[in-house]
């Protein structure tokens, strides 16, 4: 069971998040938004950050640089709805730098999101 901390603007989407990752018997802390997520980073431990790119107000590149700075191990993860004119290396290469884990596009698939959030838990 790991600690997870949830980041995303779409109630929908943090709620489907929840039900997929406690099924696997996760913790699993929600956030509405960056400034509500990087207070809970300031407080709790956690074993990975899961967090959205763009919310309004503070976007998760503003998440991901205070984990960065509050817990250099942890493990981070984007939810996207990327463009698929994009080049999906060239976004990997860009999130690569950041020290993003991994990517799951969004709409999210169920079983994907269960088998990557596991799999960046146990890379550590």
């Amino acid at each position: 069971m790991a600690k997870i901390l949830v980041v995303d603007d779409d109630p929908v989407t943090r709620n489907l998040i929840r039900a997929i990752l406690t099924r696997d018997e996760h913790d699993v802390t929600l956030c509405a938004g960056a400034v509500e997520a990087i207070e809970a980073l300031s407080f709790q431990p956690f074993d990975l950050l899961l967090t959205d790119i763009i919310m309004p107000q503070h976007d998760g590149f503003e998440v991901i640089q205070a984990a960065r700075n509050l817990r250099p191990e942890m493990p981070v993860m984007i939810l996207s709805a990327i463009d698929g004119k994009v080049p999906q290396d060239l976004t990997a290469a860009a999130f690569a730098r950041l020290g993003v884990s991994r990517v799951i596009a969004k709409p999210i698939n169920p079983s994907l999101l269960a088998s990557e959030v596991l799999a960046a838990i146990v890379a550590g």
